[in-house]
């Protein structure tokens, strides 16, 4: 038989073990108080209320177990329901005392299927059928138990289903349980109570959004009923028709698993909680009040004393539905009423190299939102949270000024139109950080490209320098050294050949010289370290003998960094370069000053404009060595001719 076949099959016999128990009741002569008293009529509509729900989970979601143990929740709670009034017809027709205890037994027995057995079981498995992990295995099993041992312990006591002594159960033993046995049975069940209470708080916490949206509907229906049966509670007795409350939660379940959207069950709950625990705390001020003034004022001013109290609990009440509402609020929404305890939450999670989903992850809890997603250029860059499709979004730009320019796409609560004015002016305060966040992330990926770049420059330069010895000094001290054996070994025996070969000695030695020198002035000018940036380029501007180079700068320069200054000459002395070559200027001027934070220079021209400028590989060159050192650097024609200039951060 298929699922849907089943749920269908499942619920005809539940549809007619209700018709039975509404038929019975008719026909059996049974007066509204007994039908009542007998519990055929809250087990008639709590029965309903799990088969209903039961069918609609197991219909749309055959693989969460919710729908099927509410089913048979539903079934056992509409035999009890049906068993009463067949058992009276039974009674007054005279009908076998096996036939009437056998029903009586389906009585006892039944209906601790649903509310006493597999209902604790079905919340410890909400919201989606599984337990939350199989730690809680033992805590299922205890549910089993204890429902089996209370069926056990009903049919086989020799209590009557009814008032009617006839109506003890079939398999009744004279079962009577000691005082010690009964306090095991209680305590058990208080243990199960709250080890399902603990089981929801931790999947409540734990839990993604869709999760706690479901919890809360089941809180809902929990706190209505409470507020509903708080005299049975607290007493232990009250009114039986309240019982049929009891039925929201079935149905609560039913909506969260199927429909937790339905409602903004945030606010709807948050109010509901507000205003129960206001109301508790104004009704316990009330009582107190007029126990304590009754004790002060003499027995005849009963009203003053009520009228006094009545008073004291009007004056209480907006403070302190104030303080309630802020922690209720607090928990619902977060800490969104007050910007900047929220914003100052999410920054400290803002530290160099944090995950910035992290980050997101922490301002999402602390709003209590659905979902947070970083964008920039129209791509994620980090998220948090998780929407459905079609759901409501609002957008929040980063702080204006920032390096980064991103905004969050916020993902809002059910129920809400628009992102709230608290949520947005907490998001607009954590907008900044988040910037900032944003911007060192990208200064890290930058600073990690540097240092590979770096990495491979040196490997590059090590193997120039490998070339520049091996293929070129090398080979002449190599041939230094044979012509100098050479020359010791004819020396006595042919002067002359001697005398030219140690010519070749010197004239290979010279341009050995030749090569480490270049070689040296490759790594760092000769110029540099014999008379510092601003004597180099005087000497260097001094033998320009077409154009006349002008050098504006101080006497001195001190402390730069020795890959700024060999940066700065090489731009200069390439920027002077191409003056002399390709321009038709007649006069240059290189200034060169510091500021706080930078080196920076200029060199121009009164050459020609700008069809007579055309970017090759030494203006390239320049500007690239500007942005080696995190600089930069601009070449090209002005209407008073040729202009390059750079700034080198020290």
């Amino acid at each position: 038989m298929s699922g849907r076949r089943l749920v269908a099959g499942l619920t005809g016999i539940g549809t007619a073990l209700l018709l039975t128990a509404i038929v019975g009741s008719v026909t059996s002569g049974l007066g509204w108080a007994d039908v009542v008293d007998s519990y055929t009529l809250t087990n008639c509509v709590i029965g309903a209320g799990f088969l209903g729900s039961g069918a609609l989970i197991a219909w749309s979601r055959p693989d969460n177990r919710l729908g099927w143990l509410f089913l048979v929740c539903g079934l056992g709670h509409l035999t009890t329901a049906a068993s009463a009034p067949v058992i009276a017809i039974g009674l007054d027709a005279g009908w076998p005392d096996a036939v009437v205890r056998a029903l009586s037994t389906l009585f006892i027995a039944a209906w601790q299927l649903g509310i006493v057995g597999l209902f604790p079981l079905a919340l410890l498995l909400f919201p989606d059928g599984r337990l939350s992990s199989p730690r809680w295995r033992p805590v299922a099993w205890l549910i089993v138990a204890l429902m089996v041992v209370q069926i056990g312990i009903g049919v086989l006591s020799a209590e009557p289903a009814t008032a009617d002594p006839a109506t003890v159960s079939i398999l009744s033993t004279d079962l009577v349980l000691s005082d010690a046995a009964w306090a095991v049975v209680n305590v058990s069940n208080v243990l199960v109570l709250v080890l399902v209470v603990v089981s929801l708080v931790l999947r409540y916490r734990r839990g993604p959004e869709q999760v706690r949206r479901q919890v809360l509907w089941l809180i809902l229906a929990v706190l209505v009923l409470g507020v509903l049966n708080s005299q049975r509670w607290l007493t232990g007795d009250g009114p039986i028709l309240l019982l049929l409350s009891f039925v929201l939660v079935p149905i609560a379940i039913a909506i969260a698993v199927l429909r937790h959207q339905l409602l903004d069950i945030r606010l709807v709950v948050s109010r509901a909680v507000l205003y129960l625990i206001v109301s508790i705390a104004l009704v316990a001020v009330y009582a107190g009040l007029v126990a304590g003034l009754s004790q002060l004022v003499p027995d005849d001013a009963d009203r003053g004393i009520a009228a006094l109290a009545a008073l004291a609990v009007a004056f209480a009440f907006a403070p302190v539905r104030s303080v309630v509402q802020r922690v209720v609020d607090r928990a619902f929404y977060g800490s969104r009423a007050d910007a900047l305890t929220a914003a100052e939450d999410v920054a400290r999670g803002v530290a160099p190299g944090a995950d910035l989903d992290e980050v997101l992850e922490q301002a999402r809890e602390t709003l209590r939102l659905p979902a947070l997603t970083l964008v920039r250029n129209g791509v994620a860059v980090a998220a948090a949270g998780s929407l459905p499709d079609g759901a409501r979004r609002a957008e929040v730009a980063l702080a204006e000024g920032t390096p980064s320019a991103a905004l969050l796409e916020v993902g809002l609560r059910r129920g809400e139109d628009a992102l709230h004015a608290a949520d947005r002016r907490v998001l607009t305060l954590i907008g900044t950080p988040l910037a900032l966040a944003l911007y060192s992330a990208d200064l890290a990926g930058q600073v990690q490209e540097s240092r590979a770049a770096l990495v491979g420059a040196h490997a590059e330069e090590r193997l120039r320098l490998h070339r520049e010895l091996h293929d070129g000094l090398g080979p002449v001290l190599t041939g230094a050294a044979f012509r100098a054996d050479a020359a010791s070994n004819v020396l006595h025996r042919d002067p002359q050949t001697a005398d030219r070969l140690l010519g070749e000695v010197r004239a290979g030695v010279r341009q050995a010289i030749d090569d480490v020198r270049r070689v040296v002035y490759g790594l760092r000018p000769l110029e540099l370290e014999e008379r510092g940036l601003v004597g180099a380029l005087r000497q260097r501007l001094g033998s320009a003998t077409s154009v006349q180079v002008v050098l504006e700068a101080p006497e001195e320069i001190e402390g730069l960094p020795p890959a700024v200054e060999v940066a700065a000459f090489r731009i200069v002395s390439e920027a002077v370069t191409n003056v002399l070559r390709h321009s038709s200027a007649t006069r240059g001027v290189v200034r060169l000053w510091c500021s706080p934070s930078s080196l920076c220079l200029e060199v121009t021209d009164d050459g020609s404009g700008a069809s007579d400028w055309v970017p090759g590989v030494g203006l390239r060159s320049l500007l690239v060595r500007a942005e080696e050192l995190g600089g930069r650097a601009v070449a090209g024609p002005t209407p008073g001719g040729g202009r390059v200039s750079a700034e080198l951060p020290l």
